[in-house]
Formats: C-alpha cells, sequence, structure tokens
C-alpha cells in the first residue's frame, strides 16, 4: 500500500464513516474500481486502525457532552441513583448498546476479515443498508426526543450496530434507522448513534493494534497507516459536524439511492472483473506444470501455492533445486541467481535488498560499511571491538552478552551467488578465513535464531518474524539491490504468464 492509496482510502474513510453508506463498504470497493491489489494482510488492520481517527475525531466534536455524562455517571453511582440524571441515563445506554456489536466481533472475526477482502459481498450488503434506510425513513414516526430513550431503544439500535460490523452495512446508517424505527427523531438517534459507536470503535482499534505484530514489512507499513490515520481524523470531523445539521431536517433516502446505485454497481463490475481475470484458465493446455525454485529463495513458497490456487483443474507442482540449477523438466524455474543467457526466457518478477540479520536479543542495532566489513574481514570480532568502531552500533541495556563475547559471523559457499552478490554489495574484497558456512538463506536463518552473538547476510524478504534486520546507517546508494528472475526454456502459455504476473505484483507489494 503506498502513501497515496493510504491518503486517498483515509479522506473516503473520514467522508464515509459518519455518513449512512458504509465507510468499511467503501474500503472494500474502492481497490477494486481503483485497480488496487492491495495486501490482504494489511487491508483488514488498515481499515479498522484508521477508523482510530474517526473514533478520535468523534470524541473531540462531543468531549463536553463525553465529560458530562462520565461526571454523571459518576455523581448517579454516588447517590445509587445511576438512571435518574438523562445524561447519566444516556452513558449506560450507551454501554448497553456496544455489547451486540462486542459479542458479533469476537465471535464473527475470521469471517469478518474474509469479508473485507470481498468487494462482492459489500456490494450485497450495501443494498440491504440502502433498504434499512428506506424503510426506517418511511415507517419511522420520529415523535421521541433524547428524555424518552430507555433500555430498548438501546438494544435495538446495538442489535443494528452489530450488523455493521459486515463492510457493506452502515454503522451509522444501520443505527439510526434503528432509532427511526423505534420512532426517535432524526437528531436523537444520530446524536446517540455516533456516542455508541465510540466504545466499539475503541475496542477494535484496540485489537488491531495487537495484530500489527502479525504484518510484515511493519515499519514500512506504520507511515502509510499514519498517513490513513490523520485524513480520516480531519476529514471526519467536518463530516459528522455537516450530517448532524443535514439529518435534523432531511430524509435519509437520497443516502439509500446512493447505496442502491454504488451496490448494484459493484455486483456488475465484480463480476464482469472476475470472468474478465478468469479467461486464462480456459485456455490451459496442461493438467500440470513443474515448477521449481533455488534454495535461496524459499520464502516464495506460500506466494507460488497462493497463485496456483487461482488456476483451478492445473497442478502446480514444487521442486526446490539445491544446486540452484534449472531443472532441464521444470516449466519454469525462480530464482535470485543471474540465469544462464542460454535460457531463452528470462523475467524479473521483482527485486530483493541484502541486509545484515541477528537474533532478536542481539545487541547490534545498526551498522556501518566499516563495521560490517570489519566483523566479515575479521577485523571486529567481540561487542567491545565493535563499539569502539561505532558507539551508536550497539546498546548494552538489558543485553546479557559479556563485551569479550566473540560473534559468530556466517556466510555462504564459495560458488553461491549470494555470496558473491553480498561481497560486491557491501564491497569486501577479502573474507576471514574463520567464516562459519551456511548452504542456503534458510539453514543461516535457523542458525541466526539460536544464536544471540550470531551474524549473517540474509536477503530481505526471507529474514521473517523471528530475526532482527540491522539497517545500514551509511548506506547511500541501492548497491544492496538484487533481482528475482523467473526462467523458462519455452515460451509460458497462458496460464504459465497469468502466474507469473500474479507472483510478480504479490512481490510488488
Amino acid at each position: 500500500m503506498t502513501l497515496i492509496q493510504a491518503l486517498i482510502l483515509g479522506i473516503i474513510q473520514g467522508i464515509t464513516e459518519f455518513l449512512p453508506v458504509s465507510s468499511s463498504g467503501h474500503l472494500v470497493i474502492l481497490p477494486l474500481l481503483l485497480g488496487w491489489d492491495l495486501p490482504e494482510e494489511q487491508i483488514f488492520t488498515f481499515d479498522v486502525l484508521i477508523q482510530i481517527g474517526t473514533l478520535i475525531a468523534v470524541i473531540i466534536f462531543y468531549w463536553k457532552d463525553l465529560t458530562q455524562i462520565a461526571h454523571s455517571m459518576i455523581l448517579g453511582i454516588k447517590n445509587k441513583k445511576p438512571f435518574e440524571e438523562i445524561q447519566a441515563r444516556t452513558g449506560w445506554l450507551a454501554i448497553l448498546a456496544t455489547i451486540p456489536a462486542g459479542l458479533v466481533g469476537l465471535l464473527l472475526k475470521d469471517h469478518i476479515e474474509d469479508a473485507f477482502t470481498r468487494p462482492a459481498t459489500a456490494g450485497m450488503l450495501l443494498i440491504v443498508t440502502a433498504a434499512i434506510l428506506f424503510i426506517s425513513e418511511k415507517i419511522g414516526k420520529k415523535s421521541r426526543n433524547i428524555t424518552t430513550l430507555n433500555w430498548s431503544d438501546a438494544v435495538v439500535m446495538g442489535i443494528s450496530q452489530a450488523a455493521s460490523i459486515f463492510p457493506g452495512i452502515s454503522r451509522s446508517g444501520s443505527t439510526i434507522s434503528g432509532g427511526l424505527l423505534k420512532n426517535l427523531d432524526r437528531k436523537t438517534a444520530g446524536r446517540f448513534a455516533f456516542l455508541m459507536a465510540i466504545p466499539i470503535m475503541a475496542a477494535a482499534g484496540l485489537l488491531s493494534l495487537v495484530e500489527l505484530k502479525n504484518i510484515s514489512d511493519l515499519s514500512q507499513f506504520l507511515p502509510v497507516m499514519a498517513v490513513g490515520f490523520f485524513t480520516a481524523g480531519i476529514v471526519g470531523f467536518f463530516t459528522i459536524q455537516w450530517l448532524l445539521g443535514y439529518i435534523t431536517n432531511h430524509s435519509l433516502v437520497p443516502f439509500a439511492i446512493y447505496c442502491l446505485i454504488l451496490g448494484s454497481g459493484t455486483l456488475i463490475f465484480s463480476s464482469a472483473n472476475s470472468s474478465t481475470s478468469n479467461n486464462y484458465e480456459i485456455k490451459a493446455v496442461k493438467n500440470s506444470y513443474q515448477v521449481s525454485y533455488s534454495s535461496s529463495i524459499q520464502w516464495i513458497i506460500p506466494i507460488i501455492n497462493e497463485c496456483s490456487e487461482k488456476i483451478p483443474g492445473t497442478t502446480i507442482l514444487l521442486n526446490q533445486s539445491d544446486k540452484d540449477i534449472y531443472p532441464s523438466d521444470s516449466d519454469i524455474y525462480i530464482s535470485y541467481d543471474e540465469l544462464s543467457l542460454a535460457t531463452p526466457y528470462i523475467y524479473q518478477l521483482g527485486s530483493d535488498h541484502l541486509l545484515p540479520a541477528v537474533h532478536k536479543e542481539s545487541p547490534i542495532i545498526n551498522l556501518t560499511i566499516n563495521a560490517l566489513q570489519g566483523l566479515y574481514q575479521g577485523d571486529i570480532s567481540t561487542v567491545n571491538d565493535l563499539t569502539e568502531e561505532c558507539a551508536e552500533c550497539v546498546i548494552d541495556e538489558g543485553i546479557d552478552i559479556a563485551l569479550n563475547e566473540s560473534f559468530h559471523v556466517w556466510g555462504y559457499p564459495e560458488e553461491s551467488f549470494l555470496k558473491q552478490a553480498f561481497r560486491s554489495a557491501f564491497q569486501m574484497d577479502v573474507l576471514s578465513t574463520n567464516l562459519s558456512i551456511a548452504p542456503n538463506p534458510s539453514l543461516l536463518k535457523q542458525a541466526l535464531s539460536l544464536e544471540e552473538k550470531a551474524i549473517g547476510i540474509l536477503p530481505q524478504k526471507a529474514i521473517g518474524d523471528h530475526l532482527k534486520p540491522i539497517p545500514l546507517i551509511d548506506l547511500i546508494n541501492d548497491q544492496t539491490s538484487i533481482q528475482i528472475l523467473a526462467a523458462s526454456h519455452a515460451e509460458p502459455d497462458a496460464v504459465l504468464s497469468a502466474f507469473l504476473i500474479c507472483i510478480q505484483e504479490k512481490i510488488i507489494d
């Protein structure tokens, strides 16, 4: 996800969170309409976290009301009359209304996350939102104000809010409609709908903060999230102000019409897009394809499996080439290596970067080129040596490793492409003869994860969650870049072409 994409999604979230048109539905549908292929592991977490931005907007907007409600609730408890004052009763009813959505969110979390990747589902539920808005507007008498708010109103609006957890069902639309069906006037229904949304939005945001640890490349994702967060909050604040003024004297029917049009259009577009994207399946001329990959690039296996699932009726057979050579019986071979020019068809799937990596408990936090060269050339062997060369490279807080304890430096065999690549990238003409040798990145990862004083060079995409990548603070250019290539002896047919494009898109993301 790019910063521009995050900015656009933040604007959409800020506008649609409080309008009765489903912000989550728009966040699912917009990438489809714009042709964005966003990483599935980021979509749900991003969508929920930018809701924290709009949560802060509604808290700021209702700050005076919230402080009065909290004060009234506390006084009510002290006076043993918790429901006597209107403000206190509103607060307790808002908490009651939160319970249904909380239960649904916990029980159906996996189904909800899956729905955030299905635009067609959001389109169908937008049509449901249109029906809810239209019916409530026509049936509701709009004759009751805030002084008549009771527990049955809270339960009905709470159940309505629970339904809005799915993308396409508008939170504000369903809860306001619930209030209208209980004959509340629009202003009262809107105010209570926003107040009761605060606890559930806060809970969902906190749970998503916990989920951040499961996102790969989190450091790159945080700036994107920040853009979406602040944009959604600023836009959301002004949207609340406009909507509360609008619904006091205006019908919700225009929003119902909008949801109906958007939902229907999404279903049509999604169906057409699905048919187009699956055309290559008809052109398959083989039942199975042999895909080989270098032992240096094992991290790509989940991507290969995910892309192979998009080719129903055709089997992708995986084969690891331990010697990093192109097996003659393979249809496609994927590797970091600069593949032989004798192979007539070569495709660049993306690029990666070489980085030092260490155990998560290692005292190393960053390196300079000179410090890295010293470690691999044998000039730096202990924590004390590294500290003298680069004081900002080492942290000693909470680290048990002794200053005079030696680092365990790992490299690759002489014939390995990766050894030649990192010697060239980090300008190392001579390497220490005391290096331990790992035949491929997979085994090097295992070695680094077992020993706190070990250090090695890995492709960035292979580092994973169990090791700590070490940034090079004085690296100026892109000299550590390595290509991810696919080779074929014969021109790929339509199926293999679509398969390679799928892999390329996921690598680039």
